[in-house]
């Protein structure tokens, strides 16, 4: 760990690990699936797997950051406690009066919030690397590139195949253009985009000849793959959860998980991992979150919408009936909107490398 050429974030091969490969593979994955497959309901055992055990268990991830470690509870008291009041408030309020309006706000939130992170991670790796060499195409101005013309790119096909929570959510401006039009702009705008990104990459390679980002340029690299071949190139409602979940869930879970153990022995003032202790560590959260995300998706089906009845039926009794009255839906809903919702609010504060997070730049850009 002596020289930023062999660390990366958590150091170059975990972060080949767990950052890079989950997301190549499910690439991998996409490509040598029958067409078939690809167009068909996402089948329920892949939703357990990718939606809740790892989507969902990232945002209850955010606890160990938060509202179980007594020293991060305290510099952000009155953050943590006012979040989910907050949240249950308004969502309440929007739910009585439209679910649909709800599902919609939260859509662009979350796309909001999976953009950020995206953005989070390549400042870390900037940081790290350190390097001060003029660029005429920015880093920011990549990371926002790379995932922003997807987004538009989906908000103006006259034919997705996929929505962000439910039908409906994104404000689709599909009739603005011609089938054929559309499909001839963006067949230029396709190649105009990748033009870019490849400029982008020689200039990081010219400018650091001695020192190549190569984290960096594969953190902005895989994002733009992601985002393209989610939403792009496939148009398909298994390609896009898979690309979607694993490139935001896993990485955040792999941030919380280090920033828990490296801060430790950042307090212990110790400079070498015990792996046995850290592997026990890590499990026990990972089967905390586990269980937490199981219990509120199977509230979730039990009291508002009974789309997983099959599944969660054969594990646990459901109550005979989801809520009907409006009040007690909205009410349901405000509840549990409040682990996601609250996740995206404290994400734009506990990693901000001030005085209320004193460890930040210490796990992240000095260890």
């Amino acid at each position: 760990m002596s020289s930023n050429k062999n660390i990366w974030l958590f150091g170059r091969s975990i972060d080949i690990l767990l950052l890079f490969v989950p997301v190549w593979v499910v690439w991998l994955v996409c490509f040598v699936l029958p067409s078939e497959t690809l167009q068909a309901d996402v089948a329920i055992w892949v939703w357990v797997v990718v939606v809740v055990g790892i989507d969902v268990s990232h945002v209850w991830s955010t606890i160990f950051r938060t509202y179980l470690d007594k020293e991060e509870f305290g510099q952000h008291k009155r953050l943590l406690i006012m979040s989910p009041i907050l949240v249950f408030l308004v969502v309440f309020l929007v739910a009585s009066y439209s679910q649909m309006l709800f599902w919609s706000i939260l859509a662009y939130l979350a796309l909001y919030h999976f953009i950020k992170q995206q953005y989070g991670f390549l400042r870390i790796y900037k940081a790290k690397h350190k390097s001060g060499h003029k660029q005429i195409l920015k880093d920011e101005w990549m990371i926002y590139l790379s995932m922003l013309y997807p987004v538009i790119y989906w908000h103006l096909s006259p034919a997705r195949e996929f929505e962000w929570f439910v039908e409906g959510d994104f404000f689709l401006l599909d009739k603005l253009v011609s089938e054929q039009l559309f499909y001839q702009i963006t067949l230029v705008a396709n190649i105009i985009y990748w033009g870019f990104l490849i400029w982008w990459v020689v200039q990081e390679i010219r400018a650091n000849q001695t020192n190549i980002p190569w984290g960096k340029i594969l953190w902005l690299l895989t994002t733009a793959g992601n985002w393209y071949i989610g939403i792009v190139f496939f148009n398909s409602d298994l390609v896009f959860t898979l690309t979607n979940v694993v490139a935001h869930g896993l990485p955040y879970m792999a941030l919380v998980f280090f920033y828990v153990e490296r801060k430790k022995l950042i307090k212990e003032e110790k400079r070498t991992i015990k792996p046995g202790p850290v592997i026990v560590h890590v499990s026990m959260m990972l089967l905390v979150i586990l269980i937490l995300a199981f219990g509120e998706e199977y509230l979730w089906d039990a009291w508002i919408y009974r789309d997983n009845e099959a599944f969660f039926g054969s594990v646990l009794p459901l109550t005979k009936e989801a809520l009907s009255n409006p009040w007690l839906q909205a009410a349901g809903i405000a509840l549990l909107t409040i682990p996601q919702a609250t996740h995206y609010i404290l994400d734009g504060f506990i990693w901000k490398g001030n005085d209320k997070n004193p460890y930040v730049k210490k796990v992240l850009i000095s260890g």
